[in-house]
């Protein structure tokens, strides 16, 4: 027998727990949140080095999507990982806390037809989130639910990165959310007293028992149910089989850039020819659905060093013993560290007054950039405001069969300019002091790629993703032919179904996006009740 809610949503990660959490807290809903993956209670969800384990390590906290052949990589295909549990991306990513600048959400809301998109709309919904544990102030609280502290351990590398960068003119910066983004410092994050503060932890975690509230977990979504215009459940599949579920009020998708548009073509909303290509009946043509997919990618390079500033070895041998007995008794040491410590925000192509990329000192060789690891420094500097633009599409009607993806990196002559800027500029600071002090070596590519052809080549055998993906069913105006949403957050042609994920972005945010789509989930729930 099928069950009845007010509301369902639709993936269980960083955006769905805002949502659900709110619905049921604030509004008294009887709300399904379904969830393709599992529970976040494992240790390694807890523990910050557990990150690079989980999305490097295979096994069931992610899924990976490949790519179709990149033309502009030189027909490589590229992989990026999926976070497969509660809490999504919050539970598996490096935890830094970031939400861009004033002049990403000035561009969401000029998208939107001046709708309240802007740096000031979306401001109360950090602050409402933030539990800071240095800052509260105009811009920043100490008491929310998401807790956001300092790094409980940063590598000797870091400090060496962090002083390099001010001699290079890029000056120190203590607050990179408080809307502006360039300088160089410490990156915080979401952790608390030494574990990950999760979206799971922080917003379901205090409604877990309550039952108004039922998480589906290994339950994926296959199809909008849609009756005369109007969508009223969700099909899935779990361990029994086919189910049907039914929503009173509204359903909401909080799958993520990659799953939301393929659930909605699935349903029949997107571009008229491609679902009927696919046999698909026509509920809505969205030509816009599944295009405009951006992503943050990032181009690397690698230097060894004269010993040991960072993290090499430190998770095998006595090393390990000795951490992991640091961490169970105070929560503190290597095993406390997120990996990614340091930033900068810089101005490389030197075409507008923001800055263009986000540099990030990892005290650890690039796995895969080197043939042997040893003790080193990756330095990776990720394209923030992207002029290339991806798409998504399905491979069939067939719900298991994966989408296609094509990120479409550097097919943009810009962003090949940028690029090639960013990787002499990131090479440059492995040769300044004091860095270049504890330097043995440029390790990858190595100094014999040096010509614009050369370090062309490199870049499309190795230009990566950051783990942003994100636009692939935006908001816009009512003249905007290509947006899927209204401003919102409706889906067009179609009562009762919202998206409420990074699927919406109209246009990437110019730093890391978990915080950021959060904030984005818990306006979309003002908007939707104050209908």
């Amino acid at each position: 027998m099928s069950e009845q809610y007010d509301y369902i949503v639709v993936g269980g990660g960083s955006a769905g727990c805002v949502v659900a959490s709110r619905l049921v807290r604030e509004f008294d809903a009887r709300v399904l949140l379904l969830e393709a993956g599992g529970n976040d209670d494992s240790p390694l969800v807890s523990m910050p080095a557990g990150s690079f384990k989980m999305i490097f390590g295979g096994g069931e906290f992610v899924r990976t999507h490949q790519s179709i052949p990149q033309p502009a990589l030189g027909g490589r295909a590229v992989s990026i990982h999926q976070a497969n549990l509660l809490g999504g991306g919050s539970s598996v990513n490096v935890m830094v806390y970031t939400r861009g600048s004033r002049e990403d959400y000035g561009r969401w809301d000029d998208i939107c037809g001046k709708a309240g998109w802007d740096w000031n709309d979306i401001l109360p919904y950090f602050m409402k989130h933030e539990g800071n544990q240095r800052f509260h102030n105009a811009t920043h609280n100490g008491d929310g639910p998401l807790k956001v502290s300092e790094q409980p351990y940063v590598a000797e590398g870091s400090h060496y990165f962090v002083r390099t960068m001010q001699r290079l003119g890029v000056p120190f910066a203590s607050d990179f959310n408080s809307g502006t983004l360039y300088g160089v410092g410490y990156q915080q994050a979401t952790l608390n007293a030494g574990k990950r503060c999760n979206a799971a932890r922080a917003f379901i975690d205090p409604i877990r028992s309550d039952p108004r509230l039922k998480i589906s977990f290994r339950s994926k979504a296959t199809k909008i149910l849609i009756e005369n215009g109007r969508a009223i459940g969700v099909e899935f599949k779990d361990k029994s089989g086919v189910k049907h579920a039914f929503a009173k009020r509204e359903v909401i998708l909080t799958a993520g850039a990659l799953v939301t548009p393929k659930l909605l073509m699935l349903s029949g909303i997107g571009p008229a020819q491609q679902l009927k290509n696919h046999n698909i009946p026509v509920v809505s043509d969205l030509p816009g659905v599944g295009q405009n997919l951006q992503d943050h990618a990032g181009v690397m390079v690698v230097g060894s060093t004269r010993g040991a500033f960072g993290y090499h070895l430190q998770s095998s041998g006595w090393r390990m013993v000795r951490n992991a007995i640091q961490y169970a008794l105070f929560r503190s040491g290597p095993v406390s560290s997120t990996g990614s410590e340091a930033v900068a925000f810089a101005n490389i192509g030197k075409d507008s007054e923001e800055p263009d990329f986000q540099i990030y000192s990892l005290q650890m060789m690039w796995p895969g950039l080197v043939d042997k690891e040893d003790h080193g420094v990756t330095l990776m500097a990720n394209l923030l405001r992207p002029k290339s633009r991806g798409s998504i599409t399905i491979a069939s009607a067939n719900p298991d069969d994966d989408p296609l993806i094509d990120f479409n990196w550097m097919s943009d002559p810009e962003d090949r300019r940028l690029f090639l800027k960013a990787f002499r500029y990131i090479r440059n600071i492995l040769k300044t002091n004091p860095l270049a002090a504890i330097i043995a070596k440029e390790a990858a590519p190595g100094a014999n790629v040096d010509t614009d052809e050369d370090i062309a080549e490199y870049l499309r055998n190795t230009v990566t993703t950051n783990y942003h993906p994100c636009g692939t069913a935006r908001m816009g105006r009512a003249d905007d032919e290509l947006a899927v949403l209204t401003p919102d957050l409706r889906v067009r042609g179609v009562d009762g179904l919202r998206v409420m994920d990074a699927s919406s972005f109209p246009t990437i945010i110019s730093a890391n996006t978990n915080a950021p789509t959060m904030a984005l989930a818990d306006r979309g729930v003002d908007l939707m009740m104050n209908a």
